[in-house]
C-alpha cells in the first residue's frame, strides 16, 4: 500500500508540541489504518517521536537526507542514522530545499539512491513555480524534473512523488482538483513509460492542503494522498483529514 498521507512540520516542533499532538490526534482519528499515515518533524525529535508513536503506529521520517553518507558534512543527517533511530522514509527533493539551500538534480538523484540502499521510501518532491505555470509550462517542467532526478539513479527500486506547486505551498491557493487529478495522471504516465523498473507506489499533492479543500482533492481518482504542511500542526486537523481520505478512498476495507 505505501504511504498516503504525510505530515511535514518543517521548522515547528517540541517535545511539549508533540505530546500534545498525538494526544490531539489519537482522540479525533477514527481509522484503524495506521500504515498507511507517515510524519517528518525536525531531525532534532527523530529518535524520540519513532519511540514515542510505535503506538499507534504512524511512521516517522525525515524532511531531508544529505546526498553522501558520511564525512565532513557539518549539521547534516545521513540516510543511514534516520533509519538508525527508526525513520521509514525520508522527504527529498522539497521546493524550500531546491530553492533556500540550492539543491541541485545531481544531488536529488544521489539522496533517492541513498534512502533506496537504507531501505528508507523515498519521497520525491516536485513543483513548478508562478511563472511557469503562467507560462502553461507545468506540465513539461515537472517532466523534466522527474526525468532528470529518476535518470541519475542507479538503486531506485520504489518511489513515491509528491507534486507541490510552488506558489500553492502556504498560500491557501490550490489549483483546481481537476487539474491536480490531470497532472498526476501525466506523473504516472512519464514514470511508468520511461522507468519501468521503478515502483511508483503513490502519486500524493501537497500544497495548502487542509479541513475545507481535502475533501474536493481526494475525490480525485489520480490523487493517491497528501502531503500536509501548515494543516498537520493541529492534531486534531491531522485526524479529520486522515478520517476523510480514510471515507473516500475506503481504505478501511483493504
Amino acid at each position: 500500500m505505501g504511504l498516503r498521507l504525510l505530515a511535514n512540520w518543517k521548522l515547528n516542533g517540541s517535545q511539549d508540541f508533540y505530546q500534545t499532538w498525538f494526544q490531539e490526534f489519537n482522540q479525533n482519528y477514527h481509522g484503524s489504518r495506521y500504515d498507511i499515515l507517515g510524519l517528518a518533524p525536525p531531525s532534532i525529535f527523530l529518535n524520540a517521536i519513532a519511540k514515542y508513536s510505535i503506538n499507534p503506529g504512524i511512521a516517522v521520517g525525515a524532511q531531508n537526507i544529505d546526498w553522501l553518507s558520511f564525512g565532513e558534512r557539518t549539521g547534516e543527517i545521513s540516510s543511514e542514522m534516520v533509519k538508525d533511530v527508526g525513520g521509514l522514509f525520508a522527504i527529498i527533493g522539497h521546493s524550500e530545499r531546491r530553492t533556500h539551500f540550492g539543491e541541485t538534480n545531481a544531488e536529488i538523484s544521489a539522496k533517492l539512491d541513498l534512502a533506496s540502499q537504507a531501505s528508507l521510501d523515498p519521497i520525491l518532491c516536485i513543483g513548478e513555480s508562478a511563472e511557469d505555470r503562467a507560462s502553461h509550462k507545468t506540465k513539461s517542467i515537472l517532466e523534466q524534473q522527474v526525468v532528470r532526478a529518476l535518470d541519475g539513479c542507479s538503486s531506485l527500486n520504489t518511489l513515491t512523488i509528491a507534486y507541490e506547486p510552488v506558489w500553492a505551498i502556504g498560500s491557501g491557493i490550490t489549483p483546481e482538483p481537476q487539474e491536480i487529478n490531470s497532472i498526476h495522471e501525466m506523473i504516472k504516465d512519464v514514470v511508468q513509460s520511461r522507468f519501468s523498473s521503478i515502483d511508483l507506489q503513490a502519486v500524493l499533492y501537497g500544497g495548502s492542503v487542509n479541513l475545507k479543500n481535502s475533501q474536493l482533492i481526494f475525490r480525485e481518482k489520480e490523487i493517491d494522498g497528501a502531503l500536509v504542511g501548515g494543516a498537520s500542526l493541529c492534531g486534531e486537523d491531522f485526524a479529520e483529514i486522515a478520517n476523510i481520505f480514510n471515507g473516500l478512498k475506503g481504505l478501511e476495507k483493504l
